[in-house]
């Protein structure tokens, strides 16, 4: 039912005729609606027009039920709140409670307290013992509070030792679990399945954010190889450089190379990301960009910038919604993550950003970036 009133509101919303999303409240708990699905490598996108807004949560749910008795998971989180962080968190409860190995790692928003407090009752708060939910001490800034950074513990990874049949398995994700992250915006996650060293290179930063090791350049990068393509984790906070900026630097324009950029948002910190891009353009790139919040003298460059097609998806409460994605799409390589194009999560947030090169996954990203394009303006 939630999906069929959103998919009718979603059509409504690009002939013009509906503006509000059915408010998260009124709608089934994403968790009891999770489908079983095949625990293997691949992307899962939350598309509020045309597609399932809760398929991400959807995902975990199922992910978390399909856990075994003896298994861990490991949780990196910046905000569970709502009816589907509720829901998520008496999952996650229910594997404890099943003999599953709990940790969580959360932001001390506010925002997330109710929750927060939920798995702290059930699962402790000891980071010695088996389970346990902690939350970052900071301290707090702008309402927000790291484990490792002085700004937020932004990150939304999800680690599981064995689930649905596979093991190692590692999510990605750019969704926190909250009534409006499940309605209205757009979001992916990419799952990764049996790669162990970065399955431990992600458990080695979640026990660095649980002890709380402070830092503001904490800059590890794990290179792995995989199965269809290499993987490449990068830890924040760091203190120096731009892997993005770097990243474009090594960029071919030859054949008019397609260049696909979904940013939830993008300060003056990193407008030199909207420079090499005008450059790129310039170079005969093809550049592609769905935004949500921009800074004036970002979108300045990029307008400036005529062969650069810029689109924007920048309400939250309303269809066709924003974009919450973080992620570039270059050269067949997929950059995702947490990590957006701020100041904040370069240089002072608990975040991940992931780059991997995998031919399926590439193709359903870039599917996933044209119906945001159809939806943006």
């Amino acid at each position: 039912m939630r999906s069929a009133i959103l998919s009718t509101l979603a059509i409504g919303a690009l002939l013009g005729t509906a503006t509000v999303a059915t408010p998260a409240a009124a709608a089934a708990p994403a968790c009891a609606e999770a489908p079983r699905t095949p625990v293997v490598t691949g992307a899962v996108f939350s598309e509020p027009v045309g597609g399932d807004p809760a398929a991400i949560v959807r995902r975990l749910c199922d992910l978390v039920g399909r856990t075994p008795a003896g298994a861990r998971i490991q949780i990196a989180h910046f905000v569970m709140s709502g009816t589907d962080g509720r829901d998520f968190a008496d999952a996650l409860i229910k594997a404890h409670e099943r003999g599953v190995e709990v940790r969580v790692v959360l932001d001390g928003d506010a925002r997330g307290k109710a929750v927060a407090d939920q798995l702290a009752a059930a699962l402790g708060t000891d980071t010695a013992a088996g389970s346990f939910a902690h939350v970052c001490s900071g301290p707090m800034s702008g309402g927000t509070a790291a484990c490792v950074g002085d700004k937020g513990q932004h990150n939304k990874f999800y680690l599981f030792s064995r689930t649905g049949g596979a093991s190692d398995v590692v999510v990605q994700s750019s969704a926190n679990l909250t009534n409006l992250n499940s309605t209205t915006y757009w979001n992916n996650a990419v799952v990764l399945t049996g790669n162990r060293r970065l399955h431990q290179a992600y458990a080695s930063y979640f026990a660095d954010l649980a002890a709380e090791r402070k830092t503001l350049d904490y800059d590890r990068v794990v290179r792995t190889g995989a199965a269809g393509g290499s993987v490449r984790a990068h830890f924040f906070p760091s203190a120096e450089g731009d892997p993005i900026v770097e990243a474009l630097d090594g960029v071919s324009c030859r054949g008019g190379a397609p260049i696909r950029v979904g940013m939830s948002e993008w300060d003056a910190y990193r407008v030199a990301i909207a420079e090499r891009l005008a450059e790129l353009a310039g170079q005969g790139c093809t550049v592609r960009i769905v935004a949500g919040v921009l800074d004036p003298e970002v979108e300045a460059k990029l307008r400036a910038e005529p062969r650069i097609e810029l689109r924007t998806l920048g309400t939250g409460g309303a269809l066709p919604g924003r974009i919450h994605s973080k992620y570039l799409l270059v050269d067949g390589w997929v950059y995702t993550g947490s990590h957006n194009y701020n100041q904040t999560s370069l240089r002072r947030n608990d975040d991940t950003l992931l780059r991997l090169r995998n031919k399926a996954v590439h193709a359903q990203y870039v599917a996933n970036f044209d119906r945001m394009r159809a939806a943006a303006s």
